[in-house]
């Protein structure tokens, strides 16, 4: 019956969108080191195939499995790190995009994941995560501009709190597009149809919890182990085969956050971790979308 439980919880819930989100098939590795702690990192596999696609509607279900390595190398670190270097995650998500009336757009997404340092073999509770995102798009087809307003609350980002999605897009050639705004923005040179070049700001992050006790300053804890980065970079796209994208991306952390909190979100132990340098590669395979969502970016 347990088993049942947690199946159903994380077939509903929710997590984050954008506009014309895409199903596919991806793989992505993320390394982020810091001299002062340690080094991160993150490896992310999953899928998303439409159910549903149609001119007005469309309906995905995906999966994904994610694994977080942290190598701390802090010898001032109060406590042994050893049940908090490995976290990992496994999720499922729904996303329906509709297309309305007057260049008008609404996407919902769901879903839930456990993510955790499985430190018991058992699955408790606290180990399962919900998010949830709406996002409403208008595109102005004179200026070639769309607006995306919304919310979302995902742990991808490390907080215990929603945050807005507000995002201004504009498509100034057939080479050039930016998008300003939170919690992305971006601009992208379009080499060919092959090659692009992307410059970015954006917000990452990570939520695991610590399911058995862990020993700091000499006391036990409960909690969660939260990290939140902002990056700024730059990255390239190479398009082949017409639906497979590879991707590098290389930058600069100018925000580092990561902390141990316990279950009222109130800070255990802060790692007080400096910036550093950001790399991450991937490749994934993308499905048609037949939506009349517009989109300009």
């Amino acid at each position: 019956m347990k088993k049942v439980l947690i199946f159903l919880s994380l077939a509903i819930g929710s997590s984050v969108i954008y506009a014309q989100e895409t199903d596919d098939v991806y793989i992505n590795t993320q390394f982020l080191p810091s001299a002062d702690v340690g080094s991160f990192v993150k490896m992310e596999a999953g899928i998303s195939v439409p159910l549903l696609n149609t001119s007005k509607d469309k309906l995905s279900i995906g999966g994904y499995f994610q694994n977080n390595s942290l190598n701390f190398e802090d010898k001032n670190v109060p406590f042994e790190t050893d049940d908090i270097e490995t976290f990992n995650a496994f999720g499922l998500k729904f996303n329906y995009q509709r297309s309305l009336s007057n260049n008008w757009a609404i996407n919902f997404m769901g879903g839930s994941q456990i993510s955790s340092n499985f430190d018991e073999s058992e699955i408790k509770s606290d180990d399962i995560f919900f998010n949830a995102l709406v996002t409403v798009d208008k595109f102005n087809e004179e200026n070639n501009t769309q607006w995306t307003l919304g919310a979302t609350y995902d742990i991808k980002y490390g907080l215990y709190f929603p945050i807005p999605i507000v995002t201004y897009a504009k498509r100034i050639s057939d080479a050039w597009a930016y998008k300003l705004g939170v919690p992305d923005s971006r601009v992208k040179w379009t080499l060919s149809d092959h090659h692009n070049f992307e410059g970015f700001a954006t917000l990452t992050g990570f939520t695991g919890n610590i399911n058995d006790e862990i020993e700091i300053y000499k006391e036990d804890y409960e909690g969660t182990l939260r990290q939140t980065t902002v990056l700024l970079g730059l990255g390239y796209n190479y398009t082949f085969w017409d639906n497979f994208k590879a991707t590098v991306n290389g930058g600069y952390s100018v925000y580092n956050h990561m902390q141990v909190q316990d279950y009222d979100h109130d800070e255990i132990y802060d790692f007080d971790i400096s910036n550093s340098l950001y790399i991450s590669a991937g490749i994934k395979y993308t499905f048609d979308n037949k939506t009349n969502i517009k989109s300009v970016y």
